[in-house]
């Protein structure tokens, strides 16, 4: 069933949205895992305020959330506050990042910028799902 107020082709791109967020956060995930130095994702953490003790779960815990809330996106029955709990998650790391390490902001790459966007997709994934979940009570 279709969301209300989307035209049918706006409707054809919502799986390739979801699959988009889902590969972001399982990618995201596994890159910290390993991939990327973990050296420098510590020196990172601490730079955020992170005590070095608490830096190696700090940092399997995000990467194990963030294939956790991947994985979600490709689900059927997908939870209710899945799209709204990427959401506040991104809107916490911005703000971190925004105040502990401002020059994210700066980085020509616009590795913070980009939050924008993909918390605009989770708003309309958001809307799409609930709209669903709604036709499908009544």
């Amino acid at each position: 069933m279709s969301a209300p107020n989307l035209p049918a082709p706006a409707m054809r791109v919502v799986p390739w949205l979801r699959a988009a967020i889902g590969l972001m956060w399982i990618v995201t995930g596994v890159i910290s895992l390993g991939v990327y130095p973990r050296e420098a994702s510590y020196e990172l953490l601490a730079r955020s305020g992170m005590p070095d003790m608490l830096q190696p779960y700090a940092l399997f815990g995000a990467a194990l959330l963030d294939i956790i809330l991947g994985v979600l996106c490709f689900i059927p029955r997908r939870p209710p506050w899945l799209w709204m709990a990427q959401a506040v998650l991104i809107l916490f790391y911005t703000l971190v990042i925004s105040i502990k390490l401002p020059e994210f902001w700066l980085h020509p790459y616009g590795p913070i910028l980009k939050n924008v966007p993909i918390l605009a997709v989770l708003v309309l994934l958001h809307v799409v799902d609930n709209s669903r979940r709604h036709s499908r009570r009544n």
